[in-house]
Parts: structure tokens; sequence; C-alpha cells
């Protein structure tokens, strides 16, 4: 069951393709963000974007990046995240602070169809 006060959703589309990370231990790590529009106007009417940086880990028995190897530039994805802090020191010996969206599950919210569909419309506006 999930901790619902550390748990999040986030809708939008790819801003880039997934970049993986290979660890010394053959394990992985997927980062990427998401582009999701605010649920708010401005007052001209404008919607704007938040930009949500997140992570997933790909364990080292797990053959391929699942779902990750589909992805690219511009999919509309929905990603359930939970927040886990990243805090280390540095080698000054000083705390660093941080935190990170850890991906619990995506879902590819695009058909392949449209998805070339929309590829190949940016290929021929090139």
């Amino acid at each position: 069951m999930k901790n619902i006060r550390n748990y999040g959703i986030v809708t939008g589309r790819l801003t880039k393709d997934p970049a993986v990370y290979n660890n010394n231990d053959g394990s992985r790590k997927i980062r990427f963000t998401v582009a999701a529009q605010d649920h708010f106007t401005d007052g001209g009417g404008n919607r704007g974007s938040q930009f949500i940086p997140l992570e997933a880990f790909i364990p080292a028995k797990q053959t391929g990046n699942g779902p990750y190897d589909y992805l690219d530039c511009g999919d509309l994805v929905s990603c359930s995240y939970t927040v886990q802090n990243n805090n280390y020191k540095d080698k000054d010996g000083e705390m660093v602070y941080g935190l990170v969206l850890l991906v619990d599950s995506i879902a590819l919210l695009e058909s392949r169809t449209s998805k070339e569909a929309r590829l190949a419309a940016k290929e021929s506006a090139a």
C-alpha cells in the first residue's frame, strides 16, 4: 500500500529522450523530465508548464529497461512516484541535501499509431 503523504502522479510529455546511467553493480538509473501543464491560467488566459525531473531504477538482474526502452521525446506518459532523500557528504565532508522523485509505475498514454503520426509530422516539418 502506498503512503499517500509521500506519493504523487504526474501526467505530461517527455522533454527529451530518457538518459540511462549504468551503475557498477549492473543496475541502471534512468532519468527523464516530464512537462506537465498547470491546472490554472495566468491573467492572459495562458497555461504554464512545470518540468518534473524523475528517476527510475532498474535492478541488475533485469534484462532490458522495460517500458523505458519505448520512450522518446514528446511521448505522453503518466508516472506515479515517491519522494526520497538524496542526501550525501561531498568530498569536503559537507552535507548536500536533495530530493529524488522515484518512479513507481509508468503508463504510456499514446497509441503506437498516434506516436508514429506525431513523429512523421515532426520529420516532415524539419
